[in-house]
């Protein structure tokens, strides 16, 4: 029996084989996890309850219309639960609306990124892509994580959306965002699934009624090619742009090539070719990047790009006779990447930590402000109560002294408030939107009757 047993089992141990890990760039210790996680320890976060710290701060926005913003932030430090992830994009909503907005902190933009992070990736794209009614923007540190995090889940589309972000604000400081966002972007091209473009209207019917209403105004149609970009070749495109004119090299014009074509500017992708071909550059582009805008440019319609496509498919012909560089794209993008990590990751690290520490004693200063300030508003309350109260008993007691002046007052005042509003005013009433027909009228009629 025991020789069977062994027998069977050698098969299955030859048929079983490492599994590779998947891909990250980031060591272990980078997202500061234990640094991160000793805020609980905090004699502040430590006593808050967050079910009935969300209540406290709905029923103050109920009551008053506004929302502190280091109560915010008290509360999406603390959340844990999948449940929440709710009130903590209704918290955030509500803050967005009042005035208190610009003062948010930046824990609180931390805090909720690392939270949505590990519960519900859906929401986290939503609310950073939503900036308006959120007010979320990731740091370094933060683009930085997500970015990673999403490349070793192999969530390509959800890099490539994060990438975008940092396209859009502008933002090439961080040379480990920079690299990241390319690698993501160019991963995403491999396999665009889950992240599709959007529907495209649906056809008017010409038989169909059309149906005016009045509006105030018409607002004229404007289309910014920057922040009104949906489509998600096109901000891709724009990133590789962005990200590639910074770079004077190989792999940079390579970016800068296919950005344009994949944006739609083919003019600018001609005359970008034009002057290296004029400069005779070596190496001008991945001889890879060729066959990847020539597929690209199959698909193009159009009649006003088809003099431009026709101009840049002449163009790439004659790159085809040109040294261009051999190898693949994402091996270089690659390198780059460990490169800006072994330069700047344990730095980053240190920055963290520190700026954890300095969060927390931010949060208990304004937190102490804060107090200070509803302190004395009760106060200053409490000094207008009494000093009412003051008033009313010497008005009490000084009656009869001052009768005379007490009725000269009133006397005034109503010939004051006859004079202000005077006599009563027709006002002829707007027949086009207030009219009310002559059976309302009657039935009205009837049942005050």
């Amino acid at each position: 029996m025991l020789s069977s047993v062994r027998s069977s089992t050698r098969p299955l141990l030859r048929l079983r084989r490492w599994k590779r890990p998947s891909r990250t760039f980031l060591s272990s210790s980078y997202p500061c996890t234990d640094a991160w996680n000793r805020r609980f320890e905090s004699p502040l976060l430590s006593k808050i309850n967050p079910s009935d710290m969300f209540l406290e701060l709905d029923q103050k926005y109920q009551s008053t219309g506004a929302i502190s913003p280091v109560d915010v932030d008290i509360f999406a430090n603390t959340v844990q639960s999948e449940e929440r992830v709710d009130e903590v994009v209704d918290i955030l909503h509500k803050l967005r609306l009042t005035m208190h907005t610009t003062s948010t902190l930046d824990s609180t933009h931390h805090a909720v990124i690392r939270y949505l992070l590990d519960t519900d990736e859906k929401t986290l794209l939503d609310v950073l892509n939503d900036r308006l009614n959120y007010g979320i923007f990731p740091d370094h540190f933060s683009y930085n994580l997500l970015m990673d995090t999403f490349i070793k889940r192999k969530n390509f589309a959800s890099a490539a959306k994060v990438a975008c972000l940092l396209m859009l604000q502008e933002d090439q400081e961080h040379p480990i965002c920079s690299a990241l966002a390319v690698y993501s972007c160019h991963k995403y091209l491999e396999n665009t699934e889950g992240w599709a473009p959007p529907p495209p209207p649906p056809p008017v019917d010409p038989k169909e009624e059309v149906v005016k209403i009045r509006v105030t105004y018409l607002r004229n149609p404007y289309f910014d090619d920057h922040f009104d970009l949906v489509d998600p070749k096109h901000l891709v495109g724009k990133t590789f742009v962005f990200f590639g004119k910074y770079k004077d090299d190989t792999l940079g014009r390579s970016l800068l090539l296919r950005g344009y074509v994949l944006w739609g500017k083919f003019g600018l992708a001609a005359e970008v070719v034009q002057r290296w071909i004029d400069a005779n550059v070596r190496e001008i582009v991945y001889e890879e990047v060729l066959g990847l805008v020539e597929k690209e440019l199959e698909g193009v319609e159009g009649e006003k790009v088809v003099e431009d496509v026709e101009k840049l498919k002449k163009l790439l012909g004659n790159l085809r006779g040109m040294e261009l560089k051999k190898g693949k794209m994402e091996d270089e993008m690659a390198e780059r990447i460990r490169k800006a990590v072994e330069e700047r990751e344990k730095n980053d690290i240190e920055e963290q930590c520190k700026n954890y520490k300095e969060w927390e004693k931010i949060r208990m200063d304004v937190l102490q402000a804060q107090l200070v300030e509803i302190d004395k508003q009760k106060r200053l309350k409490n000094v207008q109560e009494i000093k009412k109260d003051l008033q009313v008993q010497e008005r009490l007691l000084t009656f009869f002294e001052n009768e005379e002046k007490i009725e000269l007052q009133i006397e005034e005042k109503l010939q004051n408030e006859d004079r202000k509003y005077g006599p009563p005013v027709e006002v002829e009433e707007d027949k086009e939107d207030n009219y009310i027909p002559p059976e309302v009228k009657q039935q009205a009629t009837k049942n005050r009757i």
